[in-house]
């Protein structure tokens, strides 16, 4: 409870900033506070004022002014409401994974196989991940690349850091009421929003700071990266955190593309070894977890594989 607490009182703060952006004479305010409203300001004068709690929070976080000016400024940059909506409250929607292995997907998986034969083999040496793990996670993301998603991703994740706004928070709530009659179950599905909601937030603005870190530190292009509703990008759909950690020049050249498929399949190999794939069941569904958090998820992997080893 102390910890809800404290994020509200977190989140009513930065409403408050929102509010006085534009009273930087105001001398009642703490000089810190009110040199980094100035500067949120300044950094988004002509912009969309909706990311001024995500340029302050990022101002916090020692993210440089003259980046956050380019990126809040950048072409591609837009403010997406949808983002909140199905980052927050997409969890109520049950993802239907049975499609990924009928006849035809496992066709396409063993041509894909096949093509790759030498770099899946070199990798599953290296780092002990199967061949058709790696295939199985590669089709399951992004059908091989087909489809890597079209949402601009530093667009994504600055809308998100705003997901505990309170009127995001309520807005989030409303989408669901008229399809709800239980009361006790209303509220507790109101709880376990705004709690989301704070998750998302925080987590978003982890992913913008590693982006701001990747373009001082690397040749990743950030501001024109596109992925998918969740800010995950490439054939395996890393997030940025993910990128940074776990991601593997898979073809020699010096560079860590993740839309090149031999960079792409030595970099799953690497995550699932690097959070705890072995010889054992439980630690393969463990480290499938770490990937991607749903039991459906998971046992889809394993029995794409499954069938990817039957011949």
């Amino acid at each position: 409870m102390a910890v809800q607490n404290s994020s509200r009182r977190i989140a009513g703060t930065l409403v408050a900033i929102v509010a006085t952006l534009a009273l930087s004479t105001c001398s009642t305010l703490d000089p810190v506070v009110r040199e980094r409203m100035e500067r949120t300001r300044a950094i988004l004068a002509g912009a969309d004022e909706r990311f001024a709690p995500t340029v302050y929070r990022l101002l916090e976080r020692g993210v440089d002014s003259a980046f956050l000016a380019t990126a809040f400024h950048h072409p591609n940059t837009t403010f997406i409401p949808e983002m909140l909506a199905i980052n927050v409250t997409g969890f109520l929607r049950k993802v239907d994974y049975s499609p990924n292995w009928s006849e035809a997907s496992i066709r396409a998986c063993r041509v894909f196989m096949d093509s790759n034969r030498v770099v899946l083999d070199s990798v599953a040496r290296l780092y002990g991940v199967p061949p058709e793990i790696i295939t199985a996670v590669l089709w399951v993301e992004t059908k091989f690349g087909r489809h890597t998603g079209r949402h601009h991703v530093w667009s994504v994740y600055a809308t998100l850091a705003t997901a505990d706004q309170p009127e995001n928070i309520r807005a989030n709530q409303r989408s669901y009421r008229d399809t709800i009659a239980d009361e006790r179950r209303l509220a507790m599905l109101d709880s376990l929003v705004e709690v989301r909601s704070r998750r998302k937030a925080a987590w978003a603005l982890d992913q913008l700071v590693t982006l701001a870190d990747l373009a001082r530190d690397s040749t990743l292009d950030v501001l024109e990266l596109r992925g998918s509703w969740a800010g995950a990008f490439g054939l395996p759909q890393f997030i940025p955190t993910s990128y940074r950690r776990w991601a593997r020049d898979g073809n020699g050249d010096g560079r860590t593309d993740l839309f090149d498929t031999a960079d792409a399949i030595a970099s799953v190999a690497n995550y699932l070894r690097a959070n705890g794939w072995g010889d054992e069941r439980s630690e393969q569904e463990a480290a499938l977890f770490h990937y991607n958090n749903s039991r459906d998820y998971v046992e889809c992997i394993l029995t794409v594989a499954d069938k990817l080893r039957m011949r």
